[in-house]
């Protein structure tokens, strides 16, 4: 059975519902958050890229990183680090990233 992670406060930050909107929110207010600005740029633009996928599912991306690489047209996912960082949390099941 497929794992999935939720990005963390996504309901907060996107006031969409059920909507499929073609963009989604990037708050400046990330520019202050340290967990971010303390991420590898390559991480940020992974993470980004995440962010935009999981507009599609209702915050959700699915564990499974040869997939996501793929989708996302980038290599070297590292999910693990965005979930022990907190922007992904683990949804049911516990089987890591």
């Amino acid at each position: 059975m497929m794992q999935f992670l939720k990005v963390k406060n996504w309901e907060q930050f996107q006031h969409y519902g059920k909507r499929n909107p073609p963009w989604i929110k990037l708050h400046r207010a990330l520019l202050d958050d340290y967990a971010f600005c303390a991420l590898p740029d390559v991480a940020k633009g992974h993470l980004v890229l995440l962010w935009v996928l999981a507009s599609q599912n209702n915050g959700m991306v699915p564990v499974d990183v040869p997939f996501l690489e793929r989708k996302l047209s980038c290599a070297g996912i590292d999910l693990n680090l965005f979930i022990e960082r907190g922007f992904l949390v683990r949804q049911g099941g516990g089987a890591s990233a």
